[in-house]
C-alpha cells in the first residue's frame, strides 16, 4: 500500500517494501463523532497488541450537528527488525502533507459546531465537570472478537461507578468483556491497550448509538505490535520516531 494513502480503512501490510516482516505499526486517525462507521484496521492477527498512545479532541453528543465526514486512518510509520519505515520526520513529509490535507477536510466540517452539550474527550470525560459518560461519548475500540462495530446499547453501557472514577475495566459489561472491547481511558485501573484474541479487523469509533446530533472529532495515535514481539520496545521505538505527534 502507499504510505501516503489516508482512508477510512487500512489493511496492515505484512511485509515492508524490502520484503522484511513488519513487527509494529504507528497509525494516525481522525474520527468525527457523527461517523457511525469510524476507522477499520484490517489484517490484525491473533495475539497482536493494539495501543492508544495519544488522543485529543472534545466532542459533543447532544443538541448539535455538523456535516457528515468520514473518519480517516493512515500508516504513519512501521518497523521491521531494526529498520523504521520513516527514520526521520523529513522522510515522513509526503505522509504528513497527505494527512494535513485530510484532517483539514474534517476540521472544515466541524467548523463552528456547538461543542457544548454532553461534552466528552476521547477517554469519555467531560473536561468541565470531570464526569465520565456511562452511556455515550469517548472512543470504543472494537477488537476482532466483536465481529464489527459496537454501539452504545444497554448491553455495552458502563456501570455506575464509571461516572466518577473513569472507564476502568471493572465497570465493563459482560458483553463488552466477551467482545474483548476497550474503552480507552487514562486513569489507574483503566486500559490503553488490548490484545487480540482472534484474527480479523478492528473498528474504532465514537461510543454512541445516535450519531446525528454529534459534533467534533477525535485525533488518535495508535500502535499495533505483532504477536511475538516485545510490546514495550517496539512501541517505544515507534513513538520516538518521526512523525512524532498527531
Amino acid at each position: 500500500m502507499s504510505v501516503t494513502t489516508i482512508t477510512p480503512t487500512l489493511t496492515l501490510p505484512t511485509l515492508s517494501e524490502s520484503g522484511d516482516t513488519v513487527d509494529g505499526y504507528k497509525l494516525w486517525a481522525s474520527i468525527p463523532a457523527n461517523d457511525d462507521t469510524g476507522i477499520i484496521i484490517d489484517n490484525v492477527m491473533e495475539g497482536d497488541t493494539i495501543m492508544i498512545y495519544d488522543a485529543s479532541g472534545i466532542c459533543s453528543f447532544d443538541k448539535t450537528n455538523m456535516a457528515l465526514v468520514k473518519s480517516i486512518v493512515g500508516l504513519a510509520n512501521a518497523i521491521a527488525g531494526d529498520v523504521l519505515l520513516y527514520a526521520t520526520d523529513g522522510a515522513a513529509e509526503p505522509f504528513v502533507q497527505s494527512w494535513n490535507t485530510a484532517v483539514k477536510s474534517i476540521g472544515d466540517a466541524v467548523g463552528d459546531a456547538d461543542i457544548e452539550h454532553k461534552r466528552r474527550d476521547a477517554y469519555g470525560r467531560d473536561p468541565g465537570t470531570g464526569d465520565y459518560g456511562k452511556h455515550e461519548g469517548g472512543l470504543i475500540v472494537c477488537m476482532p472478537s466483536s465481529r464489527g462495530a459496537i454501539y452504545a446499547t444497554s448491553d455495552y453501557y458502563l456501570a455506575d461507578g464509571s461516572k466518577d472514577h473513569g472507564r476502568k475495566t471493572e465497570y465493563y459489561s459482560s458483553a463488552a468483556k466477551n467482545a474483548n472491547a476497550m474503552y480507552p481511558c487514562n486513569v489507574s485501573g483503566a486500559i490503553l491497550q488490548q490484545t487480540a484474541k482472534t484474527a480479523g479487523a478492528i473498528h474504532v469509533l465514537a461510543f454512541d448509538e445516535n450519531f446525528q446530533d454529534n459534533a467534533g472529532a477525535y485525533n488518535v495515535g495508535l500502535i499495533v505490535v505483532r504477536n511475538g514481539n516485545d510490546v514495550e520496545s517496539i512501541s517505544a521505538a515507534l513513538q520516538s520516531a518521526g512523525p512524532s505527534t498527531t
